[in-house]
């Protein structure tokens, strides 16, 4: 057997990178468990509209402050669009969910803070809470993933477990507020569907462009 020699006086690295190797490998596998598993996407044609759905959106951390930004979202046979919108009329970026996946374009609002969420995230959020439950039910069987509703909630699991529970139950014919308890990604997320005068829920909201702007640029933003 043919062993590799040392020249003298050469120290042996192994004690050292072994445990170096070992906590980097540690790392990798809690950073992995942060990131909440994807569910299965549905058809974008079980929940294609002609309209742009204006909708106020809260994101609450579990450990963190509430960020508020309004959301136009288009959903066509081809994709996903949702301009997000920050309260003084300045797009923050852009959601996108197609058949290439999930992803955000840059805005235009220097200054703001990027949304400390991964496209996938929101993606399905906003999946769960817009499609019909039979299109989510078809796109989730023989996975991991289960959606049921009741007479209050629409619940989420994954592997049996909890994963999320909207209240009240999501009804795209008689729209409401509706609040996305994720207890996987540690957010509660409100979507508030919101007047052409912008009210959401019948209470006035501060969502009038500070920029010199009309308000319409907004939706002609949103136009995919």
């Amino acid at each position: 057997m043919n062993r590799v020699l040392r020249p003298p006086g050469t120290p042996c690295l192994a004690p050292v990178l072994i445990p170096v190797l070992i906590l980097a490998l540690m790392l990798l596998l809690s950073a992995c468990s942060l990131t909440p598993p994807v569910s299965p996407t549905p058809p974008l044609a079980a929940a294609t509209t002609a309209d742009t759905l204006k909708s106020q959106l809260t994101f609450q951390p579990d450990d963190g402050e509430a960020r508020t930004l309004i959301a136009f979202i288009r959903i066509t046979p081809e994709q996903l669009r949702a301009v997000l919108v920050t309260p003084y009329g300045q797009r923050l970026t852009t959601l996108v969910r197609d058949t290439e996946g999930a992803r955000f374009e840059a805005g235009d609002a220097p200054g703001e803070s990027p949304l400390p969420i991964p496209p996938q995230w929101l993606a399905s959020r906003l999946e769960w809470s817009l499609w019909p439950l039979e299109a989510l039910r078809r796109s989730f069987a023989g996975s991991a993933w289960q959606v049921a509703d009741s007479a209050t909630s629409r619940d989420i699991r994954y592997h049996g477990e909890l994963a999320a529970r909207i209240t009240p139950v999501p009804d795209r014919e008689h729209p409401t507020a509706l609040t996305l308890d994720d207890r996987q990604g540690g957010y509660q997320l409100t979507i508030a569907p919101m007047q052409e005068d912008g009210d959401s829920n019948g209470e006035p909201q501060n969502d009038e462009p500070q920029n010199g702007e009309p308000a319409n640029n907004e939706q002609e933003n949103a136009q995919p």
